[in-house]
């Protein structure tokens, strides 16, 4: 994806941190060492402390199917940064499906995004939904200050109950290259880029997970190299930390410069280690379509038995 910068109305421009961009667009940084031969037992975040992840449901959990109609009000707020956007156009998928070809068809609904970023929709209370942010400019904070916004496509997300509230992650342009400088990552144009949730049977986020990601040749591996696909993590603060070897609070993963193969399937296994001293074992697997220029978010829960497999190797 593009990685010229724009400003946002308040997220600096990697420019000004010593990050040169490439001829090509892209942007070419410092290497990182990838994670470790070994990780810490892995937790689950209950909104203060870390406990013991539940794991219960691993292999017989299925997709959720929800609990009758709902009307809720989905709100887009600036990423990384601060304040709600207006004017994006936003299309929601009730059926967690998102059309290949961009377009709003079927179940689908288009709004724009109105005063405080809020916008309505109409899904399944409890079940799955995805929605797609088009790529635009958005007024930030009502108007405070402009920005370009780039694609954003969320899978997995729970729908929910009628009258409730969600929010919508709109990433701006400005964010994205400031995160890819901290990061020290090169993001070809070409090239996916997949971040999303962990969390075990109870919902809660996963502290101490990995993640890997999978074509249909199997694994994708992480290098070092400038051009390489590398994972990344947060730190609680919605901004990612180039010295993060695995999941903390938010439970948030990611991996950059992912090769999109030719049926633009990705698989994203998320791994970890369930006792001391024992090796990291599959804790879940998902798939999702991935697109060029786009921010792919998909959420991880426990291995659903009506889920994907080949998320080892």
């Amino acid at each position: 994806m593009g990685l010229t910068a724009c400003d946002d109305g308040g997220t600096p421009d990697p420019t000004d941190s010593g990050v040169t961009p490439e001829e090509d667009g892209s942007m070419m940084m410092m290497e990182d060492s990838g994670p470790g031969p070994s990780t810490p037992v892995v937790m689950a975040f209950d909104g203060t402390d870390e406990v013991p992840a539940d794991l219960s449901c691993r292999g017989s959990r299925t997709a959720p199917t929800g609990s009758g109609a709902s009307t809720f009000t989905a709100t887009a707020d600036n990423f990384g940064a601060s304040g709600t956007v207006d004017d994006l156009t936003v299309q929601f998928f009730p059926d967690n499906m998102p059309t290949a070809d961009g377009t709003c068809t079927g179940t689908c609904q288009e709004v724009t995004t109105g005063p405080d970023g809020a916008a309505t929709f109409m899904g399944e209370a409890g079940a799955w939904y995805a929605y797609r942010i088009l790529a635009g400019e958005g007024q930030i904070n009502g108007g405070a200050a402009m920005g370009a916004f780039v694609q954003v496509v969320h899978v997995n997300e729970v729908a929910p109950d009628d009258g409730g509230n969600t929010s919508l992650n709109a990433v701006s342009m400005s964010t994205l290259n400031t995160f890819t400088a901290l990061l020290s990552h090169r993001q070809e144009t070409t090239n996916g880029l997949i971040t999303g949730q962990s969390f075990d049977c109870m919902g809660r986020p996963l502290v101490n997970a990995n993640v890997r990601v999978f074509d249909e040749s199997g694994q994708i591996p992480f290098g070092t190299g400038g051009s390489d696909t590398k994972d990344f993590y947060f730190s609680g603060t919605q901004v990612p930390q180039a010295s993060a070897r695995r999941t903390a609070e938010d439970g948030l993963y990611g991996a950059s410069n992912v090769p999109i193969p030719a049926d633009g399937t990705i698989r994203v296994g998320i791994y970890g280690t369930l006792e001391e001293g024992g090796a990291q074992e599959l804790i879940g697997c998902e798939s999702v379509r991935v697109d060029e220029g786009t921010i792919t978010i998909l959420n991880v829960g426990p291995e659903r038995s009506d889920g994907p497999s080949g998320c080892s190797g």
